[in-house]
Parts: structure tokens; C-alpha cells; sequence
């Protein structure tokens, strides 16, 4: 399976980077690194990666082009794929709106801001002068001094009607948010084929929240919290509803406003955790993703819950899963 691993940045760097290491070692075949603002770097870090293993495929998630400047965000990607020998990939997304408000910013025309950035990257990575004179971004001849070795492979990260077709059109491949259920991940993917048509196949990728334990109950309660931060989000509304599970959004918002997980958590019952993640026995979390992967999600993106135990449960999965000896 194509299976990839995922940090939010909360973590250490050394623990992440260790993590990363066993994962590489156990199959993973990709490495994703959040931008959540005030805690680890992406870019920092997916260097830290490649140098771990350089045949990593990294993939710095979702830089947002509210924060970010397409020259600049080019330069740290190409100077990321001289070191190693896989491409870089980056995930282009809006950014969470609390957090950009924090930062002085609003998600103002959210399409054409991720259309602008993931045209200005691709023009800057050509290597040649980039003219752009667009309603986000300005280039008056910008130039890249080196080419890098290999291609980008540009996702876009899209939960939306608009930001989904706007994938199918523009990038090499969409990746869909944590918490969607395997039927609105096969929706969601339907419109960005729609709008792909013509251009070829459009890479898949999909954030999962995950957990592993033998009892299958441990995993459980790992992930739960998770998802009821991940549910506070009312852009997952149709998602939910598409389940017929009943999960009150407006409690769990209210929960997390006031910071307390633990009622948040509680409000997310067993089978929400079914729908939305993929957590339990081993053989549960085979069914589970495999049906993410029946629904057209080909590249699962593992977001590993817990630490300890847990941790090494899931990379022991993840070999098994894989077919890996470890190393």
C-alpha cells in the first residue's frame, strides 16, 4: 500500500525525526510535515527527513499563501530536493483561520490565492524570469540561480466544492483533511476527476487519523480526542451529515473554545470514531483503510496517535502493513 506518515508539529523535533526514521524503515513510502503556526517548521524539518533517509518523498503541509511568498517558498523546495534523491512535494492549503487571524490575516478569496501560489511556484521552478502581476502576489522577472534536480509535485489541500475542482485543475494531486468518512472521500474525489478531465490522473492522498492497539479499545480512546478537535471544524458538516451518525458540532465548537478537550472528547461516540478514522484491532485498521482505499483515496496518510506504546504499535503495523522486515 502506499501508505505515507504525517506530524503535526507538536511533538519534538528529535522524537519526530525518530518516528520518521522507524516509518521510513517499516514502508513508509512518504513523509508529511504540518505548518500549524507557532510550533515546529515545516520546511526546517522536512530537511531533517531527507537527511534522515534521503530516498524520503517529503511533503511540507499546508502552506498557506497567506503567510507564505511563492519565490522564497521555491527557493526552500529546490534547495530541499538537491539534498536527496526522491522529488519534493508541497501541499498548498488556506491555513487555519484562527491561526491566520493571529497572524494579521484573513482567508480573503481563498481560490484564487492558492491558484496564484501554485502558479508562481510552478513558473519559478521552471527557471526562467517569472513575470506575475496578480491580485495576491507580484513577480517582475524573479529567477531562480540553480534548477533543481528533480520535479515538484504540488497538491493541493482541499475540503471544499471549489478548492477541489480548483486541485483537479491546477495541481498534480489533492490531499482531503482528517475526519472524513471513506463516502464523502469518494465524493470529494469525484469532483476533482471532474474537473481533472483531460489532464490525466491527479494523485490522491488522504490525512487519516490513526491508531493501533490489540485490544482494539486503546486505539479507541487514542484517536478520540483527535477527531473532536478535528469536528469543531464546521466546514466538515456535510461530511458528518452524509454518515447519518449524529454528532453535535456545536457542542463539541463550544468545548474546544473554552480549550476543554476532555467534554469535546466525550462528545465523539464510538461510532463516530469508526466513521472518521482508522483505529482498533489490526485487522479493523486493514478493513478500515481499506476502505479509504475503495472509496479512491491512493495514497493513505497516516497520522499516528500516542506516544510510547502506542507509537511502536503503529510503526509495527505499519511493516506488517507494508511487508517490511524493519531495519
Amino acid at each position: 500500500m502506499n501508505a505515507g506518515i504525517s506530524f503535526d508539529g507538536f511533538g519534538s523535533t528529535a522524537a519526530t525525526l525518530a518516528t520518521a526514521r522507524e516509518a521510513a524503515a517499516a514502508g513508509a513510502r512518504s513523509v508529511w510535515m504540518a505548518e500549524h503556526m507557532g510550533y515546529r517548521e515545516a520546511m526546517v524539518t522536512a530537511m531533517g527527513f531527507r537527511m534522515n533517509d534521503p530516498s524520503a518523498f517529503v511533503v511540507p503541509t499546508a502552506v498557506s499563501p497567506y503567510l507564505w511568498h511563492p519565490f522564497p517558498t521555491a527557493m526552500a523546495l529546490a534547495t530541499l530536493a538537491e539534498v536527496g534523491e526522491a522529488p519534493v512535494g508541497i501541499a498548498v492549503g488556506t491555513g487555519n483561520p484562527m491561526f491566520l487571524r493571529e497572524c494579521g490575516k484573513e482567508a480573503i478569496k481563498p481560490v484564487r490565492a492558492v491558484r496564484e501560489f501554485v502558479a508562481c511556484l510552478r513558473a519559478a521552478w521552471s527557471g526562467e524570469p517569472v513575470r506575475h502581476d496578480g491580485e495576491f502576489f507580484a513577480l517582475d522577472g524573479a529567477r531562480m540561480g540553480f534548477s533543481p534536480p528533480h520535479p515538484l509535485v504540488v497538491y493541493v489541500a482541499a475540503i471544499g466544492p471549489r478548492m477541489l475542482a480548483l486541485a483537479g485543475r491546477v495541481a498534480d494531486g489533492v490531499v482531503l483533511s482528517a475526519g472524513l468518512s471513506p463516502a464523502y472521500c469518494a465524493s470529494s474525489l469525484e469532483r476533482v476527476a471532474a474537473a481533472a478531465a483531460g489532464r490525466g490522473r491527479v494523485r490522491r492522498a488522504a490525512y487519516l487519523i490513526f491508531a493501533v492497539s490489540d485490544d482494539g479499545r486503546t486505539a479507541v480512546e487514542t484517536v478520540r480526542a483527535k477527531l473532536a478537535f478535528l469536528l469543531r471544524n464546521r466546514a466538515l458538516r456535510e461530511n458528518v451529515e452524509m454518515t447519518g451518525i449524529p454528532v453535535d458540532q456545536e457542542r463539541i465548537m463550544d468545548a474546544v473554545s473554552r480549550r476543554d478537550l476532555d467534554e469535546a472528547a466525550r462528545l465523539v461516540s464510538d461510532d463516530a470514531v469508526e466513521a472518521f478514522s482508522v483505529a482498533g484491532t489490526p485487522a479493523a485498521c486493514r478493513d478500515r483503510l481499506e476502505a479509504f482505499v475503495r472509496s479512491g483515496v491512493d495514497e493513505p496518510v497516516l497520522m499516528i496517535q500516542g506516544d510510547g506504546p502506542e507509537r511502536d504499535a503503529a510503526i509495527g503495523f505499519l511493516r506488517d502493513l507494508q511487508g517490511t522486515s524493519g531495519k
